[in-house]
Formats: structure tokens, C-alpha cells, sequence
């Protein structure tokens, strides 16, 4: 069952990737940070995603410190 933190993460994904992401988020996947440059200037620089789906983004933050506090209260296990 989804904590209340992963909930309110899910509540703001586009509607058609909400499953899809309740099913990374209850696994607790492995993931990675890294610096994309796929979206425009106004989307945060480090994307977080799964280490064997890296085109789903869980989110994306302004810092890499901060992408791995987020993912990391999302109850996922950063990887390099």
C-alpha cells in the first residue's frame, strides 16, 4: 500500500502514467539520477528513473542532491 508521500507523487503524474508509476513506487525500484536536456528550460535538470526504464521519469528536480532526498522519501533505492 502506498504511504501518503507516494500518494500525493502519484496524484500529480499525468493521469495515464499513474499506475504504471504506484507499481515503481510500492516495488521501491532501483533508480538513477541524471542530467537531461530532452524538455525545455522551465522542467528541472535532474530526472529520476527507474535504472531499467530510464524514458519514465518519477520526477525531476532542480539538483541532484535533492532528486536523491526526493526519491529517496519516495521509498526508492538510488543506484549509480
Amino acid at each position: 500500500m502506498l504511504n501518503s508521500v507516494q500518494k500525493r507523487h502519484v496524484a500529480k503524474v499525468f493521469p495515464e502514467s499513474r499506475e504504471q508509476m504506484a507499481q515503481y513506487l510500492l516495488a521501491g525500484v532501483d533508480v538513477v539520477i541524471y542530467h537531461q536536456t530532452e524538455c525545455t528550460p522551465d522542467v528541472p535538470a535532474f530526472a529520476v528513473a527507474p535504472k531499467d526504464d530510464i524514458e519514465f521519469w518519477i520526477g525531476c528536480w532542480d539538483s541532484a542532491e535533492v532528486a536523491q532526498r526526493e526519491a529517496e522519501a519516495l521509498g526508492l533505492h538510488v543506484v549509480q
